[in-house]
């Protein structure tokens, strides 16, 4: 008799989860102050076409790796093309194949400690065939919970957030929540999320969502992933947004891009400028490459160095540096 596919999964999960691990369950080096002010966090939104694959790499060189992009070997050539040596722990923020794609040789490659997913019934052939190297290679599984968990990325801590009761009919409202910090720092990534899981989010965890510095758009710039409240909350410095070139999603949508112009925040986007790298030291940060967006002069903002231009209805093209608003 052919097992169904959704039940094949359940049991490919009770296997790998069987040991919940702590509310903290990774502590994945000790900083030391000489590492910490010799080496910035560095965070990688790569361009992998339309999908999301984020690598975050700590002053003590320890690495994450969240979501791997729609293709197979995509995300592997990336990392390897940049140099990459090894990846600590992987987030697989949902069951969408633009998000998981690239995972399964992110392991085979790399064989992290630590792999993140949530319990979602949603799958698929490929989900299920990922979830099998994971418990072959002998990867430790972690499932998000109703309580935050915290790794320790040397310096860097990641929130994993509370998971919000499942929804069995959109898999992008059973994303992941995450929250970077490094000292004044932050980088906010939420999958796919659409509104009803960043509501669930903003009424009941909204100190994890409040004042970060970078915001990785939901759902590729659409529509759903992005309203006023969330960026009331957020109140983000820079948004970012990771997607292929003329998509057939339309993404980002004119709706997201007007509300981003409206609250001055600028936009990059990996369609537009390749992998986009941002770098902090914990009080100032810059993006790498392209050049920042510029934003308009605040009291918080009052070390923002001025440029110039327009960047196709984002925000505009800026200057590399600016200061980081204390939290």
């Amino acid at each position: 008799m052919k097992i169904p596919r959704r039940l094949r999964l359940l049991v490919l999960l009770a296997l790998l989860f069987q040991s919940p691990a702590p509310s903290c369950f990774g502590q994945l080096s000790s900083s030391s102050s000489s590492e910490r002010e010799a080496r910035p966090v560095v965070v990688d939104f790569l361009d992998i076409g339309q999908g999301d694959s984020i690598l975050v790499r700590s002053p003590e060189g320890k690495a994450a790796l969240i979501d791997a992009g729609p293709t197979r070997d995509g995300a592997i050539r990336t990392l390897k093309s940049k140099g990459i040596r090894s990846i600590d722990m992987v987030i697989v923020t949902h069951h969408h194949s633009d998000h998981y794609g690239g995972m399964e040789q992110v392991i085979l490659n790399y064989k992290p400690k630590y792999f993140v997913a949530t319990g979602s019934s949603h799958t698929t052939r490929g989900y299920l065939k990922l979830l099998q190297t994971v418990k072959t290679e002998g990867i430790t599984a972690v499932e998000p919970t109703g309580k935050e968990r915290k790794v320790d990325l040397g310096s860097v801590l990641l929130t994993v957030f509370p998971q919000p009761p499942t929804d069995p009919e959109e898999e992008n409202n059973n994303s992941i929540g995450l929250r970077l910090q490094y000292d004044a720092f932050s980088v906010l990534l939420t999958g796919d999320s659409e509104t009803a899981e960043r509501q669930w989010w903003a009424a009941h965890n909204a100190r994890l969502v409040r004042d970060c510095t970078i915001l990785k758009l939901a759902h590729h710039g659409s529509h759903n992933g992005t309203d006023q409240r969330w960026l009331d909350l957020v109140q983000p410095e820079l948004a970012v947004a990771s997607l292929g070139k003329d998509n057939e999603y339309g993404h980002p949508h004119s709706e997201t891009l007007s509300l981003l112009r409206s609250n001055d925040v600028p936009l990059l986007r990996t369609d537009q400028r390749g992998t986009i790298t941002i770098i902090s030291n914990g009080r100032t940060w810059n993006v790498v490459k392209p050049e920042l967006a510029r934003r308009k002069r605040t009291k918080s903002d009052a070390d923002v160095a001025s440029t110039s231009g327009d960047d196709k209805g984002s925000a505009g093209t800026a200057t590399t540096r600016t200061s980081t608003r204390r939290r």
